[in-house]
C-alpha cells in the first residue's frame, strides 16, 4: 500500500512545498494530476518507466529531473527495488521564482524537453545536482532561517543552469519558445483576475501582484512586453468596458452605475469615465444608445 509521505509545508506569501518518498510498491500512486505545481524528482535506487509528454522515458538510478507546470505525469512501471524522491513546488512559490528570474530570462514551463542532470551537458548536469541537494537539505532542515530566501534562490539558480545550458546547445528556437510561455501563463491569470475583481473594487495593481505573488514591476513588464498596455490600463479597460455596457444597455441612473461600480460618489465615478472617454457619462449614453 502507499504509505503517506512525510510533509514540510512553508507559507510565505501563501507559498507552499513538500517532499514525497515512492517505492515500486506505490507505483500506481506515483502521477502528477495537478498542472499549477512542479517537480524536481530524483531516481534513489532502481529504474523507473515514465510517461511524461506523451513518450515514455526510462529513467535510472541517480537521475535528477523536472516536470514542470502544465504538463502531466504518471509512472508505467518500476524495477523490483525503485525509490524515489521529489520535491513539489506549488504555482504561487514558482511565481516568486519567475518574478526573480525577470521577463527577460524567464524560463517558462520548460516544456519541450525531459529536463534532467543526464541531458544537460558539461558542468550544468553538475549544478542541477547541487540546487538539488541545497533545496532538499533547505526544506528537511526545520530550524533553517529564511528558508523561503534561500529556497527560491535555489530555484531560481537551477532555471538558470537549464536556460543557459540550452541556451549553449545551439537549439535555440526552442529555448526562445520555451521562455515566451511563462510570461504569458501569468499575463493570462492576471487578466482571469482582473475580470473577476475590477467590478468589486480591485483596482490597484499592488492587489493583483500580491495575489500572484509577484512583483509590481514584474507584472508591468509582462503586461507591457505581451500587450504593450500596463496593468493599470488593462483593468481600465476592463471597467471601462463594463461600464459602457450599463450606459447603453441598462435604464440605471449614473449614481446607480457609480454605486454597481464601488465608486465613492457619482463625481468621482463621472470624472474617471470622462478622464478615459473624453466626455462625460451621460454625453456618451445621449451620443450612442
Amino acid at each position: 500500500m502507499f504509505s503517506e509521505p512525510y510533509l514540510f509545508f512553508l507559507y510565505f506569501c501563501n507559498m507552499k512545498y513538500k517532499i514525497k518518498k515512492y517505492q515500486s510498491a506505490d507505483i500506481d500512486a506515483l502521477v502528477k494530476n495537478n498542472i499549477n505545481e512542479t517537480w524536481l524528482c530524483r531516481v534513489v535506487r532502481g529504474g523507473v518507466t515514465l510517461k511524461f509528454d506523451l513518450k515514455q522515458h526510462r529513467i535510472t538510478s541517480e537521475t535528477i529531473f523536472i516536470v514542470p507546470e502544465g504538463v502531466h505525469f504518471k509512472a508505467v512501471s518500476s524495477t523490483s527495488q525503485f525509490e524515489m524522491e521529489l520535491l513539489v513546488f506549488d504555482e504561487s512559490l514558482m511565481n516568486v521564482v519567475y518574478s526573480l528570474l525577470g521577463a527577460d530570462a524567464d524560463f517558462g514551463s520548460l516544456d519541450h524537453a525531459f529536463w534532467s542532470n543526464r541531458t544537460l551537458v558539461g558542468p550544468f548536469g553538475r549544478l542541477m545536482e547541487m540546487d538539488y541537494e541545497s533545496l532538499t537539505i533547505a526544506i528537511k532542515e526545520p530550524f533553517m532561517n529564511v528558508r523561503h530566501k534561500m529556497i527560491t534562490s535555489s530555484l531560481t539558480h537551477l532555471l538558470l543552469t537549464i536556460y543557459n545550458a540550452v541556451s549553449q546547445s545551439g537549439n535555440n528556437d526552442i529555448a526562445q519558445e520555451v521562455s515566451n510561455r511563462r510570461p504569458r501563463l501569468t499575463l493570462n491569470r492576471y487578466y482571469e483576475m482582473v475580470d473577476s475583481n475590477v467590478l468589486i473594487g480591485g483596482r490597484n495593481t499592488s492587489f493583483y501582484a500580491d495575489k500572484l505573488c509577484v512583483t509590481e514591476r514584474y507584472l508591468y513588464k509582462i503586461c507591457k512586453k505581451e500587450t504593450g498596455q500596463s496593468p493599470k490600463e488593462i483593468i481600465d479597460n476592463f471597467l471601462v468596458s463594463a461600464i459602457k455596457n450599463s450606459l447603453l444597455t441598462t435604464e440605471m441612473s449614473l449614481q446607480q452605475i457609480a454605486d454597481q461600480y464601488r465608486f465613492p460618489d457619482q463625481s468621482a465615478f463621472s470624472q474617471y469615465f470622462k478622464r478615459h472617454e473624453g466626455i462625460s457619462p451621460s454625453e456618451f449614453r445621449r451620443r450612442y444608445r
